[in-house]
């Protein structure tokens, strides 16, 4: 799949211990006409059935994709009959739980009274824990925060193809920069928020970590989409430094998200959100770029917020992705299997100084891209980053594998995989 620009795209996710990462191909697109009639379909066949989130005020539902069935789930696109969101739940589209921008595509009316939340996460303050040097995870469809550094371990950029920039001096005390926004007005492709880059320490500090980018939602009903409540895609705020000489030097934030609401009509009093996470300090630079709110129906009549770039029009033509979301992981380690657990660590224990070979698979990412694995190590040496061999001949809908050999560093790690390619 091919873009009009020729920038490197950089997708990552992170898991403990060794990290699987994924993100979001940019796919071919065309700026369309306005659609000539003046009947909206979404285009669901209704195989996910209603989508109901319901449920005590404070209850939240972590959208998982794995509980659906329907013939496009595998692309993130969901074909329900209605949705329907009540007051007092949020239902969360989590980047540690889905890879890639969702669809929701329904056949009748859609009531969000509730909230949707796709923010990406704040990054951790300041600390000399290694065990909280890690990347801030963003709403589905965006890209981490990147972690922060000192002198012998320096920050990361954040994820995404605009991702900000790591802090760029070597011990000393700076600020990393904040995500933009890497699509287009029209949200085609759909695509989520950058993170922000990881600011940096000159002391036994590791700096804060950036913010990450928020989430990517398309909404369609081929009759109407009524938002009381709220739909938020926002970067994450930056980490902090704490008080006294260096408040100045924070990392960045993430970058706002892509909510794109479809439909023959979208009312309400709700609020729609994608706007860029601050910085602690409040720096301009390394605040995260707004992200864009897409409404498209012959009558809006929207009476609430909308907070980012905000864009209006009748109906395009929706042009969903007709593969999965590019994705990569870490099936094994010295032939082990891996499945990565966000809630036990570690998941592996080596006993060898030798070289391991660490085994990753990708699909729908060339076999051109570049595979870097970078070893987020706790015990005060510098960090590791590895380049994998190239992913070999396969086309973008197969699954790939492709072999690193590692030794690594004595004590506790994370992994990091980032996965980037030329368009």
């Amino acid at each position: 799949m091919r873009s009009k620009s020729n920038r490197p795209v950089v997708l990552s996710r992170v898991k403990t211990f060794l990290v699987y990462g994924v993100g979001v191909a940019l796919a071919c697109f065309a700026i369309a006409g306005r659609a000539e009639a003046q009947t909206f379909t979404s285009g669901s066949d209704g195989s996910d059935l209603a989508f109901l989130a319901s449920g005590a005020p404070g209850t939240v539902v972590v959208f998982d994709p794995s509980q659906f069935h329907g013939n496009q789930v595998s692309a993130n696109i969901f074909n329900f009959t209605t949705i329907t969101v009540q007051a007092g739940v949020t239902v969360r589209l989590s980047g540690d739980k889905i890879s890639g921008p969702v669809y929701w595509l329904a056949q009748g009316d859609v009531n969000i009274s509730g909230t949707i939340d796709l923010n990406g996460a704040n990054g951790a303050a300041l600390t000399q824990n290694p065990f909280s040097r890690v990347p801030s995870v963003p709403g589905a469809g965006g890209f981490f925060g990147g972690v922060g550094g000192h002198g012998v371990q320096g920050p990361v950029s954040g994820g995404g193809p605009t991702g900000g920039t790591a802090a760029t001096c070597a011990n000393c005390y700076a600020d990393g920069g904040g995500g933009t926004f890497p699509g287009n007005s029209f949200l085609i492709p759909l695509i989520g928020g950058a993170g922000g880059g990881g600011g940096d320490r000159a002391d036994a500090n590791f700096g804060p970590a950036g913010g990450a980018g928020g989430g990517a939602l398309l909404i369609a009903s081929s009759t109407s989409i009524v938002v009381t409540g709220s739909i938020s895609a926002n970067g994450g705020t930056s980490g902090t430094w704490g008080t006294g000489c260096c408040d100045n030097y924070p990392a960045g934030g993430g970058s706002g998200g892509a909510i794109r609401l479809i439909s023959n009509t979208i009312s309400g009093s709700g609020s729609l959100s994608a706007i860029g996470g601050n910085t602690f300090a409040g720096a301009s630079l390394t605040t995260g770029g707004q992200g864009i709110v897409r409404l498209e129906a012959y009558t809006v009549a929207l009476t609430g917020t909308v907070s980012g770039t905000s864009r209006q029009s009748s109906p395009f033509p929706l042009l969903v992705p007709t593969t999965g979301p590019a994705w990569a992981k870490v099936v094994s380690i010295g032939g082990v299997p891996i499945n990565p657990n966000p809630s036990t660590f570690p998941d592996i224990t080596i006993n060898t100084a030798t070289p391991v070979p660490v085994v990753i698979q990708t699909k729908n990412i060339p076999a051109t891209a570049t595979v870097n694995l970078t070893i987020l190590n706790q015990n005060g040496v510098p960090d590791t980053v590895i380049q994998a061999p190239q992913i070999g001949n396969c086309d973008q809908s197969n699954i790939c594998t492709t072999t690193v050999n590692i030794v690594f560093p004595f004590g506790a790690s994370r992994g990091l995989t980032k996965v980037s390619w030329t368009q």
